[in-house]
C-alpha cells in the first residue's frame, strides 16, 4: 500500500519525496531554506553598482528583509532596488541592487526570511574602497599674464582609494591631449601627487587642465581653466621739464604722469646713470592723482654743469617697459675776472687801468641785450665821467690817464642782463704823490726843476702871485714822451699749478696787464700751447680770444690732458709767456669693505638683514638690487645708512617678512659717479608650510553619517631640511590615536570614520610633528541626533481629472539635510525621464521645501494611489492621495480635410461631441465655433444649429473674406483641444477682373507685377544682376573675403558660384553661401571664404538662372601667399656650454613679401628682440638671416624665434635650445631607421624629420639613464599618401566637382601600388590610408563620383594583411583609430554603391576579404554568401571535414516590389585587430585558448566577420538571417562560451542585441539575427552558478 504523502509529495519505494517547501516523513511540515546568498563582487569601489542575489524555498507566503550591519534596508530609498521573482523550479529569487555604493556600505549584508513559524538568514561581507578624491591647487580658474610662472598641483586626498591598482599614476591632460614629461612643461609626480610647472607662460598655454589617474577604473578628474593674457602695458602719459635750458645754480624739476598698474617700478636716469634719493642733490617724489594716475617728480634744487645732457624716465612692471627722455642744457654760471685782481694804491696824476673779462663766454648764451659795465661806489660810470671805457661781448677796460684823489673808491664790473648779481670788484686808493720837483723862489722870480721827467709829468704848468688882487698867471704846456715802450706783462689765472680728476672741467685765463706794451705791434695775438705745441681749435678745447685776453676751456678733462699750458703773444718780439702745469688724475675708487647677511638659508616669514661697510666718499651713491631689480625704501624694505667713528659709512637693508620670491642674488652697488663696485650674497628661502583641509569649512552631520577629512601639504618643498616627523591629527587639542582610520603619506593624510557618534563632535586639526613653527589647519565638526522627517501637506489641484488635462501635486516638507524625495504611482517610481512628468522643488518663506509634480497631460492610467516619500537615509516619511481620471470628450469635424471653394458657394461644417457620458459633460455646456481664433458663434453672417451633441455652421454664399481656419471646441475645458479645417475662398471666374499671373495684382484692369516678372499679365520672367562686388581684390592667404551680388529675379531662380570655371558646391567646408531679401524685394547673395588659399586666385563668377534665362558677372581676385619661414635646424635641440649656436631662417616664398615697403627678418629670444650687443652675430639679407654664437653658456638657453618685422600677420618659426653643463647625462648621437638622432638631454623626447620619401615628424625618447628608446614613426607617412590626402582635403574644402573622378581613382591606383609593393606597411601609412579611404567615401558620397570599386577593395585587402599586425597595434595604441573605422568605411562605401541607379554586379576575392555586389528578389529567392559549401548553416556535425563560414538570408515573408542590390562581405583577418569590450585579444590570450591554461580569460573574436547590406531597408527580418561561423580556435574550455554579436558603430563595441546562438560546439557556432550589419562570434568568459 503506497505511503500517504501530503502537499504533493511523491511516494517512491515507500518513502515520500517532498515538494519544495515541505519536509517530514509525510511532507506534513512546511520548510523554509535560504539556498545561497552571493554578491556580484567581494570588493567594490565607491560609485560601483552592487547586486546581491538569494534563492529561497518555501511553500507559502513568507517575508524577506535585507539589512546591513543589523540596520534594515527599505526599498523606497533611491539607491536601493529590491525585487523578487518565482523561478521555474519553484524557488524564489530575491535581489537587492545598490545603484551607487558608498564607503559606509562596507560591512555584513544579510537576508532574513520568515514564514511566521521559521526564521532563517544568511550573511555576506563586502569591502568598499573609497572613491578617488583629487584636489587641484589652486582650486579655482586662474588668470595670469605672459612670462609669469604658473604651477598646478594635484593631490590624492585619500590614498586608500588607490588600493588594488597595480600600476598607473597621476597624469595631466590639456584640452583633451595628454601632457608628457619633457614637453614645454615641467612635471614632477609621486604616487599621490603631481606638480605641473611652466616657467614662462605663453598665450598658447591657455586652456582646460585636467588631472586624473591613468589606471583608475572610473573617469574621475579635477580641472582648472588657465587664462594667459598679454601683460598690462606700461604707458607714460606725459613727461615734461620746467626749463629745457637752465643756468648753474638755478632749480629744475622734471615731471611725469603714468597709468598706475601692479608692480610698477619707476627709475630716473641722467646720461645713462641711475638717479636715486640717496644722492643729496636730487629730490624724488611720487603720489597718486585724483585720476588714479601716478605722478613722479624729480627736483634738482641746484643745477650744476654736470647736469647737462639726456634725462630719462623708465617705467616697467617686469613685463613691459616704456621710456621717455628730455634734453637739459645747463649754461655755466658767469665767471668774471678783474685785472689787476687785488686792491691797488695809485698816486694822483698817474693812470688807472682796469680790465674785466668773462672767462666762460658760453655762460652768456641766450641773453638778449645788455653787456659788461662798470660801477664806482655803487654808481654806474658813464662815458663822460672822465674815464675811457672800451667794451666787447666778453671784456671791458676802464682807463683814466691822470687819477685824482676823488677817484678813490670801489670799482665793480658786472653784466647788465645776467639774471643773477654776479660781479668782481677792486678798491683803488688815490694818494697825493711826493712831487719830485725842486722849486727856488725870490721876490721877483721862481724856478721849477725836476731831474728826471716821467710820462706823468706831462701837463700845463701855471705861475701866479698869491697876493695879487687879480688872477693873473702865465702857463706853459710840457709834453713828456716815452723814449722806451714797457715790456709785455702777461698774467695767468689760476696763477699756480693745479691737479684735477678726469671728467672735471679745465678753465684757464690769460690777460695782458699792460696793454700799452702792445703799442706799435702789427698783427698777431695771444695763443695757447701745451707741452710746447700750439693748441688748435679742433683739439677738443674751446678758445676765446680778444686783443688783451684769451680763455681756454674743456668741459670734461681726460688723463691725456696732463701737461704744461703756456700763453704768449705771437707778434711780440721777445719770447714772453706765462705757464702752469695741470695734472689730470683718475677719480678716487669706491671701496666696499664688507658685505654680509644675517642668514643665507631661512624660511618664509622670518626677517633678514644685510649690512655693508663702505669707505667714505662725499659723492657716494648706494643702491640695492635683488636678482637685478632695484630695491627702494617701501613697506617691505627698510634702507638706512650711517657714518661710523672711523669715517666709513654703514648701509643696512632690513626685510621683516621674507617671502619665497626673495630667494636669489642680492647685490649692493656703490658709485661716486666715476667709479663703482658691486658685491653680492645668494639667499635661499625655504617655503613656509601650507596645509589645506578638505572640506575647508566647518560642517554639521547627523549621527550615523561618515566623517572624511583630508589634509594636504600644498607645497612639499616646505618640508625640506626637516628630519623625521609626519602629518598628525588632533581632536580638541589631543592627538588622535584610535577610533578613526588614518592613511598618511609624506604630503597628505586622511582621517575617516564610517559611522559617526555624538561625542565625535569637536575641533579637528592637522599639523606636522617636525615643523619648527606651530602651523596647523582646523575644522569644527558638529554631530547631531538625526531629526524625524515631517511631510506637512500633500494636495492635488482637483481629485477628479479628465484625460488630457494638466494636473499637479504639491507637498510641503520640513527642510532636512541630505533629504531625498521620490514620487510614486501605484508603487511605481516617477522620474523626470518620463516626458509627461516635471519634478521641481523650491524653498518657501517659512524655510520649508515645496515639492511639485506636474503632469502635462493626464492619461486614464494615471488613476490610482499617488505617494510622496522623503528620506535622508536615517529616517523616512510617506503620504498618499487617491485620484480618479475620466475619459476626455472627443470632437469629430466634417469635412475632415481642408477645402477650397469659390465665391458664391455654400459653407457647411458639422461638429459632433463623442464620449459625452463622462461626468465632465453636462447640459448647458456647448460646442463653440471659431474662425482664425475668434468666436463666430454669434456672427450674423453665419447660422449655427444644434441637435443633441452635434452643431452645424452654415453660410449660403461664401466671400473672399471667409478664407481662414475654422475650429470647433468644447466649453467644458479651460484649455480645450479643438478640431479644425482650412477653407480657401477664391474668386470665381465671373468675379476675376484680369488674368494676372505669378501673383500679379489687378488694379484698374492693369496687372501690377511682383519683383522678378514683367509683361502685360506678368507672364514673362525678369532676371538681372544689379551689382557684384568683393571686400578685397588683393588679399593674403588665410584671410577672409566676401563676394556680394544683388539680384532681381522671379520666384525660384537659383544662384551658382564658380571659381575659374569650377562650380562651387554647397558642401564645401571653406565657403559659406547665404541669401536674404532686401526691403525692396530684391535678393542679396553672399559667398564668404573664411580661409583664403592660393588656389582661390583668379576670376569668380556669380550666375543667376531660371528655366529660360541666365545672367552672369565676374570679379578677379589676386591672392598673395602667406609668409612661409623655415628654420634650420628644424627641431628643438640641446648643446653643451662652450659649443656654438648656428641658426638660419629663410623665407621659402619671397613672393609673400610683395607689397611690403621695408622691414626685414628679426630674431627674438624668449619673446625679447636680440640686439647686436647680446653677444650674437646676426647676418641678414632680404630673404634669409643667420644667428650665430661661437661659445654658448647656460644663459643662452631659451626659445629662439624668427619673424618678419613688417609682415602684417604674426608669422614666426621658433626652436628651443637647451644649454647644459658638460657633465649632465645625455644620449649620444645615433643613426637608426635612416634618421640621424642628435645628442639630447636625458629625460626628454627628441624630434627629427622622417626618413627619405616620407613626410612628418619622428620622435624618440632619451630615458633618464641616457639611453635611447625605440623611435616612434607613427607620424611618418609616404609622400605619395600625404599628397593624396591633401588633394582630397582640397576637394572636400572647396566643394568643386571638376575632375573628381580622375583625382579619386588616381589616388586609389597610387594606394593600390604602394600597399601591394610593400611586404609590411608602417603604422603611419596605415593611419594615413584609413584617413584617405574615409575621405574617398566622403568625396564619393558628396559628388556622386564614379569610384573604381576594384581598386578600393584591393587597398582594403592590402591594409588588412596579417603582415601589418604590429603596425595595427601601434595605430590602436597611439591614435584614436582602429580597425572598426575600416568596417565603417566599407559599410558607407556599400551604401554609396547601392545608391547608384545603374549598378553592375561584381565580385572581389582577396587574400584577406571577399566582396560580392549582386541583385536578387529576396521574397522569391534568398541570399547565400560566399557560395562555396553544400553544408547548411544548422549543420553542426563534428566530423573532420573543414567547416566554412557563410551567411544565408532565407526568402522573406515581406513582399518586395522589385529586385534589390546587395553587398556581402567576409573579413578573414580583421577579427584579430578589432577591439572587444575588454580590449584587443593578445597573443597570450590565444595561447591560453589553445593550451587550455587555467588562467583568467578575456573576451576575443573567434571567427571571421560576415557583413550584409541591402539597397532597401528590410526592417526586422522574417525569417531571420542565418550565419554559420567556423571557430578560428577550437573551444576546449568550459569557462568560455560563444556569443553571437554584431558591431555597434555608436558604442564602438560588440553587441548581442537582435542575435542569438542557434547551436554551437567546440569547432562551430550557428547564429540567427533579425537585422543586417557586421556579425562575428565573441568568446566570453563564463562561470556556471553552483547551487
Amino acid at each position: 500500500m503506497p505511503y500517504s504523502c501530503q502537499h504533493g509529495g511523491t511516494c517512491i519505494n515507500s518513502t515520500c519525496v517532498c515538494s519544495r517547501g515541505y519536509k517530514g516523513s509525510s511532507c506534513e511540515n512546511e520548510s523554509l531554506e535560504i539556498l545561497y546568498l552571493r554578491s556580484s563582487k567581494a570588493v567594490f569601489r565607491e560609485g560601483n553598482e552592487v547586486l546581491f542575489e538569494s534563492e529561497i524555498t518555501d511553500n507559502s507566503n513568507f517575508t524577506v528583509q535585507w539589512s546591513r550591519d543589523g540596520v534594515i534596508i527599505s526599498g523606497i530609498l533611491s539607491r536601493y532596488s529590491i525585487t523578487s521573482s518565482a523561478k521555474a523550479n519553484g524557488t524564489f529569487l530575491h535581489q537587492l541592487r545598490i545603484s551607487s555604493v558608498y564607503e559606509r556600505d562596507e560591512g555584513n549584508w544579510s537576508i532574513m526570511a520568515s514564514n511566521g513559524v521559521t526564521v532563517v538568514n544568511k550573511g555576506i561581507i563586502i569591502r568598499v574602497l573609497p572613491k578617488l578624491v583629487l584636489l587641484m591647487i589652486p582650486q579655482y580658474d586662474l588668470s595670469i599674464e605672459t612670462k609669469e610662472n604658473f604651477t598646478l598641483q594635484c593631490v590624492v586626498v585619500n590614498p586608500g582609494s588607490l588600493i588594488n591598482l597595480t600600476s598607473g599614476s597621476l597624469i595631466w591632460v590639456k584640452d583633451g591631449k595628454p601632457l608628457l614629461t619633457g614637453s614645454i612643461f615641467t612635471i614632477s609626480t609621486t604616487q599621490t601627487s603631481t606638480i605641473l610647472n611652466k616657467a614662462s607662460a605663453e598665450i598658447s598655454d591657455s586652456g582646460n587642465y585636467f588631472c586624473l589617474h591613468s589606471t583608475y577604473p572610473d573617469p574621475l578628474n579635477v580641472s582648472i581653466y588657465v587664462n594667459i593674457i598679454g601683460p598690462e602695458s606700461v604707458e607714460i602719459l606725459l613727461f615734461r621739464i620746467s626749463d629745457s635750458i637752465s643756468r648753474e645754480g638755478k632749480s629744475v624739476w622734471l615731471e611725469t604722469e603714468i597709468y598706475e598698474i601692479i608692480d610698477l617700478t619707476v627709475q630716473w636716469f641722467h646720461n645713462g646713470n641711475l638717479i636715486t634719493n640717496s644722492s643729496l642733490r636730487y629730490e624724488i617724489k611720487s603720489y597718486t592723482t585724483e585720476n588714479d594716475t601716478l605722478r613722479n617728480v624729480l627736483n634738482v634744487p641746484n643745477v650744476l654743469q654736470q647736469d647737462d645732457g639726456d634725462w630719462n624716465i623708465t617705467a616697467s612692471n617686469g613685463k613691459t617697459t616704456e621710456s621717455m627722455s628730455v634734453y637739459l642744457r645747463v649754461l655755466p654760471r658767469l665767471v668774471l675776472q678783474m685785472m689787476p685782481p687785488n686792491n691797488i694804491s695809485v698816486e694822483s696824476k698817474k693812470s688807472i687801468n682796469l680790465s674785466c673779462v668773462v672767462t666762460n663766454p658760453e655762460s652768456l648764451f641766450n641773453l638778449s641785450g645788455g653787456g659788461l659795465f662798470w660801477q664806482k661806489d655803487g654808481k654806474k660810470i658813464s662815458p663822460d665821467s672822465g674815464f675811457n671805457i672800451t667794451t666787447t661781448d666778453t671784456s671791458t677796460t676802464l682807463m683814466k690817464s691822470s687819477a685824482e684823489v676823488d677817484d678813490s673808491g670801489t670799482y665793480l664790473c658786472a653784466h647788465s642782463s645776467y639774471p643773477e648779481p654776479i660781479y668782481v670788484s677792486i678798491y683803488i686808493n688815490i694818494t697825493e704823490p711826493s712831487s719830485g720837483y725842486n722849486v727856488t723862489s725870490g721876490k721877483m722870480f721862481t724856478t721849477l726843476r725836476k731831474p728826471s721827467a716821467v710820462l706823468e709829468d706831462s701837463g700845463t704848468y701855471a705861475c701866479s702871485h698869491t697876493a695879487s688882487p687879480e688872477s693873473v698867471q702865465v702857463t706853459v704846456y710840457v709834453n713828456v714822451t716815452n723814449s722806451v715802450l714797457p715790456r709785455l706783462v702777461l698774467q695767468m689765472m689760476p696763477p699756480n699749478n693745479l691737479s684735477i680728476e678726469s671728467k672735471e672741467s679745465i678753465n684757464l685765463l690769460c690777460v695782458v696787464t699792460n696793454p700799452e706794451s702792445l703799442f706799435n705791434l702789427s698783427g698777431g695775438g695771444l695763443f695757447w700751447q701745451k707741452d710746447g705745441k700750439k693748441i688748435s681749435p679742433d683739439s677738443g678745447f674751446n678758445i676765446t680770444t680778444t686783443d688783451t685776453s684769451t680763455t681756454l676751456n674743456k668741459l670734461s678733462a681726460e688723463e691725456g690732458d696732463t701737461g704744461t699750458y703756456s700763453c704768449s703773444h705771437s707778434a711780440y718780439p721777445d719770447p714772453i709767456n706765462v705757464s702752469l702745469y695741470i695734472n689730470v688724475t683718475e677719480p678716487k675708487s669706491v671701496e666696499i669693505l664688507s658685505f654680509k647677511s644675517s642668514s643665507s638659508v631661512l624660511r618664509e616669514g622670518k626677517s633678514l638683514r644685510f649690512e655693508s661697510e663702505i669707505a667714505f666718499d662725499p659723492a657716494l651713491i648706494v643702491q640695492w638690487f635683488h636678482n637685478g631689480k632695484l630695491i627702494n625704501n617701501s613697506s617691505k624694505y627698510t634702507i638706512t645708512s650711517s657714518i661710523t667713528s672711523n669715517g666709513t659709512s654703514v648701509h643696512v637693508l632690513q626685510i621683516f617678512n621674507v617671502l619665497l620670491q626673495d630667494e636669489g642674488e642680492w647685490n649692493i652697488t656703490a658709485s661716486n659717479g666715476k667709479t663703482s663696485e658691486t658685491k653680492s650674497i645668494r639667499i635661499q628661502v625655504l617655503e613656509k608650510l601650507k596645509l589645506q583641509m578638505t572640506p575647508q569649512y566647518d560642517f554639521s552631520i547627523q549621527r550615523g553619517e561618515g566623517i572624511v577629512l583630508g589634509c594636504v601639504v600644498i607645497n612639499p618643498g616646505s618640508l625640506q631640511n626637516l628630519i623625521g616627523g609626519s602629518l598628525i591629527w588632533q581632536k580638541d587639542g589631543q592627538k588622535i590615536l584610535s577610533g578613526f582610520h588614518i592613511n598618511t603619506t609624506n604630503t597628505s593624510t586622511q582621517l575617516r570614520k564610517s559611522s559617526s557618534e555624538i561625542d565625535d563632535s569637536g575641533s579637528y586639526s592637522c599639523s606636522h610633528s617636525a615643523y619648527p613653527d606651530p602651523i596647523n589647519v582646523s575644522i569644527n565638526v558638529n554631530v547631531t541626533e538625526p531629526e524625524p522627517i515631517e511631510i506637512l501637506s500633500l494636495k492635488i489641484n482637483k481629485p477628479l481629472l479628465i484625460e488630457g488635462e494638466a494636473a499637479w501635486f504639491e507637498s510641503e516638507i520640513m527642510n532636512k539635510s541630505g533629504l531625498i524625495v521620490q514620487w510614486s504611482h501605484n508603487g511605481n517610481l516617477i522620474t523626470d525621464a518620463l516626458s509627461r512628468f516635471t519634478l521641481t522643488s523650491s524653498t518657501t518663506a517659512n524655510k520649508t521645501s515645496l515639492y511639485v509634480l506636474n503632469i502635462s497631460s493626464v492619461v486614464l492610467q494615471d488613476e490610482g494611489e499617488w505617494n510622496i516619500t522623503a528620506t535622508n537615509g536615517l529616517s523616512t516619511a510617506s503620504r498618499g492621495i487617491k485620484v480618479q481620471v475620466f475619459p476626455r470628450i472627443s470632437l469629430s469635424l466634417t469635412p475632415k480635410d481642408d477645402l477650397s471653394i469659390q465665391t458664391g458657394e455654400v459653407i457647411q461644417l458639422q461638429c459632433e461631441a463623442l464620449y459625452t457620458d463622462t461626468p465632465a459633460y453636462s447640459t448647458g455646456i456647448k460646442l463653440n465655433w471659431k474662425k482664425d481664433g475668434k468666436d463666430i458663434s454669434s456672427d450674423p453672417s453665419f447660422s449655427v444649429s444644434e441637435a443633441g451633441t452635434t452643431t452645424t455652421l452654415y453660410k449660403s454664399s461664401a466671400e473672399l473674406t471667409d478664407s481662414g481656419r475654422y475650429s470647433c471646441s468644447h466649453s467644458a475645458y479651460s484649455n480645450p483641444e479643438d478640431v479644425s479645417v482650412y477653407i480657401n475662398v477664391t474668386l470665381s471666374d465671373k468675379d476675376k477682373p484680369c488674368p494676372c499671373q505669378h501673383g500679379g495684382t489687378c488694379i484698374n484692369s492693369t496687372c501690377v507685377c511682383p519683383v522678378g516678372y514683367q509683361g502685360r499679365y506678368c507672364e514673362d520672367e525678369y532676371l538681372e544682376i544689379l551689382s557684384y562686388k568683393s571686400s578685397n581684390s588683393v588679399i593674403r592667404e588665410e584671410k577672409s573675403v566676401w563676394f556680394q551680388a544683388e539680384i532681381v529675379g522671379p520666384v525660384g531662380f537659383s544662384v551658382q558660384w564658380s571659381r575659374n570655371g569650377d562650380l562651387i558646391s554647397s558642401t564645401a567646408s571653406r565657403y559659406v553661401m547665404t541669401s536674404s531679401k532686401t526691403a525692396n524685394g530684391k535678393t542679396l547673395h553672399v559667398l564668404t571664404i573664411t580661409n583664403v588659399l592660393q588656389r582661390d586666385e583668379g576670376y569668380w563668377t556669380v550666375e543667376a538662372l531660371t528655366s529660360s534665362k541666365t545672367e552672369a558677372r565676374n570679379l578677379t581676385v589676386k591672392v598673395l601667399p602667406r609668409l612661409l619661414l623655415q628654420l634650420a635646424p628644424q627641431y628643438d635641440f640641446s648643446i653643451k656650454t662652450g659649443e656654438s649656436i648656428n641658426l638660419r631662417c629663410v623665407v621659402i616664398n619671397p613672393k609673400s613679401l610683395t607689397g611690403l615697403s621695408d622691414g626685414n627678418l628679426v630674431w627674438k629670444k624668449d619673446g625679447v628682440y636680440i640686439l647686436s650687443d647680446f653677444g650674437f652675430n646676426i647676418s641678414t639679407t632680404n630673404v634669409s638671416s643667420t644667428l650665430e654664437k661661437e661659445l654658448a653658456y647656460l644663459g643662452d638657453a631659451g626659445r629662439f624665434s624668427c619673424s618678419h618685422s613688417t609682415y602684417p600677420d604674426p608669422v614666426s618659426v621658433s626652436i628651443a635650445i637647451s644649454v647644459t653643463k658638460p657633465e649632465q647625462i645625455r644620449c649620444a648621437d645615433d643613426k637608426i631607421e635612416k634618421i640621424m638622432w642628435k645628442s639630447t638631454i636625458a629625460g626628454t623626447t627628441k624630434k627629427e624629420s622622417c626618413p627619405e620619401n616620407q613626410k612628418g615628424t619622428a620622435t624618440r625618447y632619451c630615458n633618464f639613464q641616457g639611453f635611447w628608446e625605440s623611435p616612434d614613426l607613427i607620424n611618418c607617412t609616404d609622400v605619395s599618401l600625404v599628397n593624396a590626402n591633401e588633394e582630397l582635403d582640397s576637394i572636400i574644402a572647396d566643394g568643386t566637382t571638376k575632375n573628381v573622378d580622375e583625382a579619386v581613382n588616381n589616388t586609389l591606383v597610387k594606394m593600390k601600388n604602394l600597399t601591394s609593393q610593400r611586404s609590411e606597411l608602417s603604422a603611419g601609412d596605415i593611419s594615413s590610408s584609413l584617413d584617405i579611404l574615409e575621405k574617398i567615401v566622403n568625396v564619393t558620397n558628396m559628388t556622386s563620383a564614379n569610384v573604381e570599386k576594384e581598386a578600393f577593395f584591393a587597398v582594403v585587402d592590402n591594409v588588412l594583411s596579417t603582415n601589418n599586425s604590429k603596425s595595427w597595434t601601434a595605430v590602436s595604441d597611439k591614435t584614436e583609430k582602429d580597425a572598426s573605422s575600416l568596417l565603417k568605411n566599407m559599410d558607407r562605401m556599400s551604401e554609396v554603391v547601392l545608391k547608384k541607379e545603374n549598378i553592375t554586379t561584381s565580385k572581389f576575392k582577396g587574400k584577406n576579404f571577399e566582396v560580392s555586389v549582386d541583385k536578387t528578389k529576396v521574397d522569391e529567392k534568398g541570399i547565400v554568401f560566399p557560395e562555396k559549401t553544400e553544408k547548411t548553416p544548422n549543420d553542426t556535425t563534428t566530423d573532420t571535414e573543414e567547416y566554412s563560414t557563410f551567411l544565408e538570408l532565407p526568402k522573406q515573408t515581406n513582399k518586395i516590389e522589385k529586385p534589390i542590390t546587395y553587398v556581402a562581405v567576409i573579413y578573414k583577418t580583421i577579427s584579430d585587430i578589432l577591439p572587444t569590450d575588454s580590449g584587443s585579444r593578445t597573443e597570450e590570450n590565444s595561447n591560453e585558448v589553445k593550451e587550455g591554461k587555467e588562467k583568467k580569460k578575456k573576451e576575443f573574436v573567434n571567427s571571421e566577420i560576415l557583413s550584409l547590406t541591402t539597397q532597401t531597408d528590410l526592417g526586422i527580418l522574417s525569417p531571420p538571417l542565418n550565419l554559420a561561423f567556423q571557430h578560428k580556435h577550437e573551444n576546449e574550455s568550459a569557462d568560455l562560451q560563444a556569443v553571437c554579436v554584431s558591431w555597434d558603430f555608436i558604442t564602438n563595441k560588440w553587441s548581442e542585441e537582435g542575435c542569438k546562438v542557434n547551436s554551437t560546439n567546440n569547432k562551430r557556432t550557428v547564429c540567427q539575427c533579425n537585422h543586417l550589419t557586421n556579425f562575428a562570434i565573441l568568446m566570453r568568459p563564463y562561470t556556471p552558478v553552483r547551487i
